[in-house]
């Protein structure tokens, strides 16, 4: 009986998995009925051309699963299970039309659904130079398995299989509001802080209870378009306010606003530090004006400057900022782990907003970040990663200004990105980007962050915290060979 199984031998994922995984899917699929002899372990080696004791381990692990079962000397059978479902008929529509379509509620945001892209296997090119994301090679895998291992052990099994209701862990609250807030120089009571799935899940919180039909959020101009969208949903108004070198403009324009929404560290995308005149100006005018600041600090734990600019939170008196980070820099985006500080009233509802969206964040993901934190795991992966980002840095920064002369360059020391305008205005990015992809190379385009796309038409972003210093000259020559041939 050949049962049809492909197996990757130049994968991540070990041959015995693979054969479990497969093997599983055509018993829970129905496509082996139970009671049906698989083949023996000899023959389906043989079939596979793995080693006897691979299939020998796959069929133990689906024993353990109780998903087939052994009898002495007649071989292993799919077990008998009424929980098991019948295969999907052939016939069966994926893609059903619904009346529920036309009523869903997102007029207010179908005119801003931009947002910037990248390939979905930016990984698998050569050159990728994206934007806050990590160097996976770089990632502590065992450090981290080991955390998670000692997060998940029996003893503390009603910890963190339970649900905790609205609450967060207490660990990892500590560990934020002890280890990593007062780096920043921020220091909190645990009921001014709360755990979120990313700074982007904070900003929604702080959107849904600032917004309302009648209220005005203003935005950065370019900013951050996700937060353009949330913005968009949950206020009457969207204004726009213009960036310069000083960061983001403030004058009488913020009058009348109930949200401003702002990046001060390293503004996002052009990676202006906003200088300390407008900080002040720009919480005197929370103040005068009577509106809330909502801060992403989303680059704070990686910041290589010997004297990093404190937080607007840091040297807010009246209780009007609210501050947002997380840990997707310094460990992975890809865990969505974030903190939220702000007064103990506005923590509160924030609390109650997201336990009815989804209780809290997984607990056994808490308790392992707050275990690395806790070992000095996350200092050490943070001092790495500093250097190695000024290293990248050093070596973008000096090629680009160097071979890139029809191109107005931004990238401020201490951070991980350039952003490259065309002076003259010749090619659009969006024709680099399709063209570099095509010789490896992954860009980003940046017209998604203007409030009027065609100002950004000609200019795009590269990040380097992605790729290996030692690929970043001969890839950013490839991007230059890229224009070379598109005219420029």
């Amino acid at each position: 009986m050949q049962l049809g199984l492909k197996l990757n031998r130049n994968g991540t994922v070990g041959l015995r998995d693979q054969i479990v995984t497969q093997l599983a899917r055509l018993v829970l699929d129905g496509h082996l009925q139970p009671g049906m002899r698989l083949p023996s372990c000899r023959k389906f080696a043989k079939e596979l051309e793995v080693s006897i004791n691979t299939v020998i381990a796959a069929y133990e692990i689906l024993e353990e699963q109780q998903l087939i079962l052994s009898k002495s000397r007649s071989g292993f059978f799919v077990l008998a299970d009424q929980g098991i479902r019948n295969p999907r008929p052939e016939n069966t529509k994926l893609n059903k039309p619904s009346p529920l379509r036309d009523r869903l509620n997102w007029q207010r945001q179908s005119d801003d659904l931009a947002t910037i892209v990248r390939p979905e296997n930016w990984y698998d090119f050569k050159f990728p130079f994206v934007c806050n994301q990590i160097d996976e090679g770089e990632f502590p895998v065992s450090e981290w398995r080991e955390c998670s291992r000692q997060a998940m052990n029996r003893a503390d099994l009603k910890v963190w299989s339970s649900d905790g209701h609205y609450s967060e862990n207490a660990e990892f609250i500590e560990q934020i509001r002890t280890r990593i807030l007062p780096r920043r120089g921020v220091f909190v009571k645990a009921d001014s802080a709360l755990v979120t799935l990313g700074a982007q899940n904070g900003l929604y919180m702080a959107s849904h209870l600032l917004g309302g039909r009648d209220r005005v959020a203003v935005i950065e101009d370019p900013g951050y378009p996700d937060a353009r969208k949330m913005l968009r949903s949950s206020f009457g108004e969207l204004k726009f306010q213009p960036v310069d070198d000083e960061g983001m403009i403030v004058d009488e324009r913020l009058k009348g606003a109930t949200m401003v929404f702002v990046t001060p560290n390293r503004q996002f995308p052009t990676t202006v530090t906003m200088s300390e005149r407008r900080r002040q100006a720009l919480i005197e005018a929370a103040e005068e004006h009577d509106f809330f600041i909502v801060e992403d600090d989303y680059e704070c734990d990686v910041d290589y400057r010997h004297f990093t600019p404190l937080p607007l939170f840091s040297v807010d008196n009246s209780g009007r900022v609210i501050y947002l980070a997380s840990l997707s820099k310094g460990l992975s985006p890809g865990l969505r782990l974030g903190y939220m500080t702000a007064s103990e009233e506005f923590i509160t509802a924030a609390r109650d907003l997201r336990g009815r969206i989804m209780r809290h964040p997984p607990t056994v993901l808490q308790l392992t970040a707050a275990a690395f934190i806790r070992f000095g795991q996350y200092e050490s992966r943070l001092r790495r990663i500093q250097k190695g980002h000024r290293e990248r840095w050093e070596i973008a920064n000096r090629f680009l200004r160097a071979h890139f002369p029809g191109f107005d360059i931004m990238g401020e020391f201490g951070g991980t990105t350039f952003v490259l305008s065309d002076r003259e205005k010749r090619l659009l990015a969006s024709e680099i980007a399709g063209r570099a992809r095509e010789r490896g190379v992954v860009i980003e385009e940046i017209a998604p962050c203007y409030s009027v796309r065609e100002t950004g038409e000609y200019a795009f972003r590269v990040g380097v915290s992605a790729i290996h210093p030692l690929l970043i000259e001969s890839g950013l020559q490839e991007l230059k060979q890229t224009i070379v041939e598109l005219g420029a």
